[in-house]
């Protein structure tokens, strides 16, 4: 024990000279962050616009036309005098086949008395020799409708689609309605028109 006395006392004098010992160097003080670095990074106002909806539009397709399109009204009948369920509805050129094509969505007007929508406009490249057709949305390859002579659905044969000249700037109105109606192939969008079809003189 006593051997071991001078080494308690060496060691208790090094602690106790380390204790109150006086530094010189000055131990930083943390400070307080500014307000600008506790803020979250700005956003640039166009990010959004520019990281969702950008490209959603770049790659949606687009129609353009040349010149002035003819403006056709058309209203679909389904058999009850309108349209229940959405549909799209097309025009394709005869010697071209170029076809451009609207969305009819299924409505409720005239609700009281049975569900359908209302006619649509559709832009069509003019000049031009058109037949129109529909095809259901949900269905199209066993439900569709072609513009023929037959305006009463329950009454078609399926006769000859209706094939017209459009003119710039013109106005037109049809009722596509021949359930039986021969159309082109859902494949056959963009080329010429096989299927039976009758010109008839466009009255605007």
């Amino acid at each position: 024990m006593k051997k071991m006395f001078p080494f308690f006392l060496l060691a208790g004098f090094l602690v106790f000279s380390a204790c109150t010992a006086n530094s010189e160097k000055d131990i930083p003080i943390p400070a307080p962050l500014t307000v600008q670095l506790t803020q979250p990074p700005a956003v640039d106002p166009n990010y959004f616009l520019t990281a969702t909806i950008v490209p959603f539009v770049t790659l949606a397709p687009t129609a353009t036309f040349e010149g002035i399109p003819a403006i056709v009204n058309i209203a679909l009948n389904m058999g009850s005098g309108g349209a229940g369920f959405s549909a799209n509805l097309y025009a394709q050129e005869v010697y071209t086949g170029r076809t451009v094509g609207i969305f009819m969505s299924a409505g409720m007007h005239t609700a009281p008395l049975l569900p359908t929508s209302p006619p649509l406009d559709m832009a069509v490249p003019a000049p031009g020799t058109y037949v129109f057709y529909a095809r259901l949305s949900n269905d199209p390859m066993d439900y569709h409708y072609g513009y023929t002579e037959c305006q009463v659905p329950t009454d078609c044969v399926g006769s000859p689609l209706i094939a017209f000249e459009v003119q710039p700037g013109q106005h037109y109105t049809i009722l596509i309605a021949d359930r039986k109606a021969l159309l082109p192939g859902i494949d056959e969008r963009g080329l010429p028109v096989t299927v039976p079809f009758k010109l008839v003189e466009s009255n605007p």
